[in-house]
């Protein structure tokens, strides 16, 4: 019996170090090829969330919720993981669209709405 149970923890063990060698590591960089796309559809977002409520932080936590969803997915598919940065891109777009909202669709035009 020990000896099966040394097996199987010999398996179990192979067989996590495969699936770790097999993705191999991973790379986030700051400017990597996907961030514009987080950036770009959280300011949308953003832009959006300043017209559902004149709240600014309540607009940009609107605007991060599909940003959020999205990093939880990637965290449960195999090889990849909850980005960081990507958060941080979703953040700085989510801001920059929801003050952006409020200073083109402010009630006198262009000008700020709401003060951050």
């Amino acid at each position: 019996m020990k000896t099966i149970s040394k097996s199987l923890l010999t398996l179990a063990l192979l067989a996590a170090a495969g699936t770790t060698h097999a993705c191999g590591p991973g790379r986030d960089d700051w400017m990597g090829r996907d961030k514009a796309a987080h950036f770009g559809a959280s300011f949308a977002l953003g832009v959006a969330g300043s017209r559902i409520t004149h709240e600014p932080w309540e607009a940009v936590g609107l605007a991060l919720i599909p940003g959020v969803a999205k990093e939880l997915y990637d965290a449960g598919q195999d090889c990849n993981r909850f980005s960081w940065r990507d958060m941080g891109w979703n953040v700085a777009g989510a801001v920059l669209g929801v003050g952006g909202g409020y200073w083109m669709f402010g009630p006198s035009g262009v000008s700020w709405h709401t003060p951050f």
